[in-house]
C-alpha cells in the first residue's frame, strides 16, 4: 500500500482547491492508496521538490499526489501533524519538519530507534510518546526531546494534548493529569468521578469525554466554550448537563469553540461563533440578511448542527473553523477561511456547513484541523 500526500499549491494567485476527477479511468478492481489532502496557508509555497514523485491530476489547479519525501532514504509518509506555519511529517522511523520559508530537516533524531507512536504539536512545544510508553517534551526551536522524568512511574500515558494554556495527559486506565514544564515543572491529577477516554484542548479550555459517554469541561468560559449555559470560568472539571442523557462518542475543541458527536451521529456545537465556526448565523458574514435575533456570536449551550440530515462520524475544530466527515463519506467545512482552509476555491468565510467537492475516486477516512489548516485523510483508487 502506497502512502501519499495530495498537496494543493497556488497557481497564478488562485486558491488551493480540489477538483473533480473522472471516475471513468478507475480500475473496477482497484488497489487502494492512502493519502492526505491539505488546505490552508502557504506552508508548501517553496517546496516543489520536497516530495517525490509528483503526479499532476488536474490542469486548472496544480494538484500533486506525493508518495515519498525527497530525502536520501525516500521514506513513505505515515502521518502529518499540523502546526501554525509548520508541519511534522512522520515516516516509519523518522520525523521531518517543514515550515514557511524553512528547509526540510529531520527532527527528534535521538528517538529514531524508540518508535514514536504519537505527537502533540503545540505552538512552542511538542510532546512525544514512544512505543515503550515513555513521554518526551521538545522545544519547537531546537526539536531536542527530553524525557519527562516527573511523571509517576506507574503512569502509562495514552495521549497528550497541548495548547496555549493547558497541557493534558491521559493514561491508559482513564486518569487525567495536567502538566507544566515551564519554571517549576509539576503534574496535577484532575479529580474526576469516572474514567476518561478522550481529551481535547482549546486555547483556554479543556473537554473530557468519559468512558460512559458523558462530557466534562473546565477553563475559561468567556465565549461560552464550556457549554454550561454561561460565560463563567470553571477551575475544575464540571459535567456538561445539557449533554446528559446522550451517548457522546467524540469531542473536539477549537480556539474558543467546542464540538461533540453522539452515538446516533448528531453533531452538537457551542462557544464562539464570531466567524460562523459553529455553523450558525454570524455578524461577520457580509450581506447576512438574517434578523439580529437569529445571529449568535456566543452560544453557551450545545446545539445541533444539521448537515443535510447526514450522520457525522468525525469532527475537528481549528482556531476559527470546523471540518466534519459524515457516514456518507462527505466532508463539510465552515467558519473562517482567510487561508483557504475550507477548501471551497475562495477565501470567504461561511456560517453554514458546505460540502467540499472531492475527487470522485477519493474515499475520506478521517479529518484533522488545527490553527488555520485542514487535513483530510483518505484512500484513492489507483488508475489503470
Amino acid at each position: 500500500m502506497i502512502k501519499a500526500v495530495l498537496v494543493l499549491r497556488k497557481i497564478n494567485n488562485s486558491h488551493w482547491s480540489v477538483p473533480h476527477c473522472s471516475s471513468s479511468k478507475v480500475n473496477r478492481h482497484p488497489k487502494m492508496n492512502k493519502l492526505f489532502l491539505y488546505f490552508g496557508g502557504d506552508i508548501f509555497k517553496n517546496y516543489h521538490d520536497v516530495f517525490l514523485p509528483t503526479l499532476n491530476i488536474d490542469q486548472d489547479f496544480n494538484i500533486q499526489i506525493i508518495s515519498h519525501l525527497n530525502v536520501p532514504s525516500k521514506p513513505e509518509i505515515k502521518d502529518i501533524y499540523l502546526g501554525l506555519l509548520n508541519l511534522l511529517l512522520k515516516t516509519d522511523g523518522e520525523v521531518y519538519h517543514i515550515g514557511y520559508n524553512q528547509s526540510i530537516r529531520e527532527v527528534f533524531s535521538s528517538l529514531k530507534d524508540s518508535h514514536i507512536v504519537d505527537i502533540s504539536y503545540g505552538f512552542d512545544f511538542s510532546y512525544l510518546i514512544t512505543k515503550a510508553e515513555k513521554c518526551y517534551v521538545s522545544s519547537n526551536k531546537d526539536f531536542k526531546p527530553e524525557l519527562l522524568v516527573f511523571l509517576p512511574a506507574d503512569c502509562k500515558i495514552k495521549s497528550i494534548v497541548t495548547e496555549d494554556l493547558y497541557t493534558i495527559a491521559l493514561t491508559e486506565d482513564g486518569k487525567v493529569f495536567r502538566l507544566q514544564i515551564l519554571k517549576e515543572p509539576f503534574i496535577e491529577k484532575l479529580l474526576l468521578p469516572i474514567p476518561i477516554k478522550e481529551i481535547a484542548c482549546g486555547k483556554e479550555h479543556v473537554l473530557l469525554l468519559s468512558n460512559s459517554g458523558t462530557v466534562f469541561s473546565y477553563g475559561s468560559g468567556s465565549k461560552g466554550q464550556l457549554g454550561h449555559g454561561s460565560i463563567e470560568n470553571h477551575k475544575t472539571p464540571e459535567l456538561i448537563e445539557a449533554l446528559e442523557g446522550l451517548q457522546i462518542k467524540s469531542v473536539s475543541a477549537g480556539g474558543w469553540h467546542s464540538a461533540a458527536i453522539s452515538d446516533s451521529g448528531d453533531l452538537y456545537m457551542w462557544g464562539w461563533n464570531e466567524s460562523g465556526q459553529l455553523g450558525m448565523p454570524c455578524n461577520e458574514l457580509q450581506g447576512n440578511k438574517r434578523p439580529m435575533e437569529e445571529i449568535e456570536t456566543v452560544c453557551c449551550l450545545p446545539k445541533i448542527v444539521e448537515l443535510e440530515e447526514e450522520n457525522v462520524k468525525s469532527v475537528c475544530c481549528g482556531c476559527r473553523h470546523t471540518v466534519a466527515l459524515t457516514e456518507k463519506n462527505h466532508v463539510w467545512t465552515w467558519g473562517w477561511n482567510e487561508y483557504g482552509q475550507l477548501g471551497h476555491k475562495n477565501v470567504k468565510l461561511t456560517d453554514a456547513p458546505e460540502k467540499i467537492q472531492l475527487p470522485n475516486s477519493l474515499h475520506p477516512l478521517d479529518v484533522k484541523a488545527k490553527f488555520w489548516s485542514t487535513l483530510i485523510i483518505g484512500s484513492m483508487l489507483e488508475k489503470e
